[in-house]
């Protein structure tokens, strides 16, 4: 970072190196002296260093004029890679210079050289660099006119078809003319980028949420933002728009000191009355008791033998069943002669079925003859 600013003052940029202020995921804040007037200068890290990476979803809708440059950006390669990066640095200088008279507080910009970017130092009342919002707790007065002042810059910074889409408490500064927003380098087009709405809403999401939290009164304006893009849409938005004013509604999460479970929710005039639930009938009337009775023992239903049918003979036949004795089976192809044929036993088609032939008694074979027959 260093090199960029002695580059700077070889070439006769600046006239002296007052210190760093502040270091970020994108850049480092140093204060520098040119002439008789303390700059800013934004020295921008590179991309193998930066925290804030995944930046594709940024770029979208991004063209530089030279037809050559951006077909290289397109294709990814070495060139492309560096010209992308150069285009990254160079959007918030780009940024700042139209801005500059739209109704948006933003440091002025004085110069860009070799990816260094010299702007106006912010200062705060006390003539010292102006602190981020973050860093200060407004009193509960104050901050109705710190959202007012914040809404104004984006209705004015979304008329310039502009979105931050990296605006946060760590992004404005509380300078000595009021809210100052910084760090565009991430800028979005809010014309040529798909994602412009979420961006836009997650700006305002970032700044109504921290300021609400000091002042549990604008949760009621947590609808303006929805509002100020619905104009942009329909192309009513210009600088002088306001939200339209909202129902007021008391925020029980900022003023009731009830438990949850006993809150009162407000019932709108078309909603049908609510569906008493499963609790609510418990207290109305109590669950009957349960009468506890004796299990009847249960007797096993005896298995009866059914008829099969036999797709081969035609006939119904019933299981085989065990006879008495020990080892005793009725006999089957199993139990043939050694002599026998499967052919003898199997009708030549289906239309000739007829009864098996009953084998000759003692004819089943011994365990060694099975056993041979295996082999």
């Amino acid at each position: 970072m260093t090199d960029s600013l002695d580059l700077l003052l070889a070439d006769g940029v600046i006239d002296e190196i007052l210190g760093r202020i502040k270091s970020g995921k994108e850049a480092t804040i140093s204060m520098v002296r040119r002439g008789d007037a303390v700059l800013a200068a934004k020295v921008y890290k590179d991309r193998a260093m930066r925290s804030f990476k995944n930046n594709v979803q940024y770029k979208e809708g991004r063209k530089v004029r030279n037809t050559r440059t951006q077909r290289a950006m397109d294709s990814g390669g070495k060139f492309g890679r560096d010209s992308a990066e150069q285009a990254w640095k160079s959007a918030e200088a780009d940024a700042l210079y139209r801005l500059v008279d739209s109704g948006v507080r933003t440091p002025v910009p004085v110069m860009f050289y070799e990816g260094v970017l010299l702007m106006e130092l912010v200062l705060d009342h006390q003539g010292r660099p102006a602190p981020r919002l973050e860093e200060i707790t407004l009193e509960r007065d104050a901050v109705m006119g710190v959202y007012c002042d914040l809404l104004a810059q984006l209705i004015a910074l979304l008329c310039c078809d502009l979105v931050h889409g990296d605006l946060s408490p760590y992004n404005v500064l509380l300078a000595v003319d009021g809210p100052t927003i910084i760090d565009f380098p991430q800028v979005i087009s809010a014309v040529h980028n798909t994602r412009a709405e979420h961006f836009f809403l997650r700006d305002f999401e970032n700044v109504h949420s921290h300021l609400a939290a000091m002042d549990p009164a604008l949760w009621v304006h947590r609808g303006d933002g929805r509002a100020i893009w619905q104009a942009y849409v329909r192309r009513d938005l210009t600088p002088q728009f306001v939200p339209p004013q909202q129902p007021h509604r008391r925020d029980e999460r900022a003023y009731s000191t009830r438990p949850n479970d006993q809150r009162s929710h407000p019932q709108r005039r078309d909603q049908p009355p609510p569906t008493p639930s499963r609790a609510d009938d418990y207290r109305a009337s109590p669950p009957r008791p349960k009468i506890q009775t004796a299990a009847a023992p249960i007797a096993p239903r005896p298995i009866k033998s059914k008829a099969l049918h036999s797709h081969w003979t035609g006939q119904e036949t019933k299981p085989a069943q065990r006879a008495k004795g020990r080892g005793a089976w009725p006999p089957d192809r199993r139990s043939r002669p050694d002599n026998a044929r499967s052919s003898d036993h199997r009708p030549a088609s289906p239309s000739a079925a007829g009864p098996r032939p009953a084998l000759a008694s003692g004819t089943e074979p011994t365990r060694r003859r099975r056993r041979r027959r295996r082999r």
